[in-house]
């Protein structure tokens, strides 16, 4: 019974994950992440950090499987007394193979602008991110998306910085 039930379960799961992913097809969602970051600036005197990131995206299916599209982003980081806000934006390629998971890159314009004791800053940078995961189809049209994502800054005060995360989206497909 338990290999029946289970069989079941992956037939609706991966079988109707295919219909949402067609030409003409729009896509709308949220994530948010949990990183763990790893960044090298010119000041050694930072603390580590705590991380909050909301991610909104909008994509267009050129074809079956591959949505094209812009995403927006804040982050919001605190380093002790100290922190920063960022904003981005860019564009996406999102690949589903066959319905089931999806890889993806985006490459983002940023703007942060640190809140610190002595004096604000502004300050821009650019980011490449790669992301692989899967939709979880709730009903037809909506998803729970985890993914992995790894990510790379450069910019005006970044010496190196390097990000591997967990995402967790919601996307809505029409």
């Amino acid at each position: 019974m338990k290999k029946v039930l289970l069989i079941a379960t992956l037939v609706a799961f991966f079988g109707c994950a295919d219909a949402q992913t067609e030409k003409g097809g729009w896509l709308i969602g949220a994530s948010t992440s949990f990183e763990y970051a790893s960044t090298s600036y010119d000041d050694p005197t930072l603390d580590k950090t705590t991380n909050f990131n909301l991610e909104i995206v909008t994509g267009y299916f050129l074809i079956d499987n591959l949505a094209v599209g812009l995403n927006y982003g804040y982050d919001k980081e605190k380093q002790g007394f100290d922190g920063n806000t960022t904003t981005f934006i860019g564009p996406f390629v999102r690949y589903y193979v066959k319905g089931t998971f999806f890889v993806g890159t985006s490459y983002s314009a940023a703007s942060r602008e640190d809140i610190f004791a002595r004096a604000p800053e502004k300050s821009s940078f650019r980011l490449l991110a790669f992301e692989a995961g899967y939709p979880i189809w709730i009903v037809d049209t909506i998803a729970i998306e985890p993914s992995l994502n790894y990510g790379i800054a450069t910019g005006e005060d970044i010496v190196n910085s390097k990000t591997f995360g967990l995402n967790l989206g919601l996307n809505l497909y029409f």
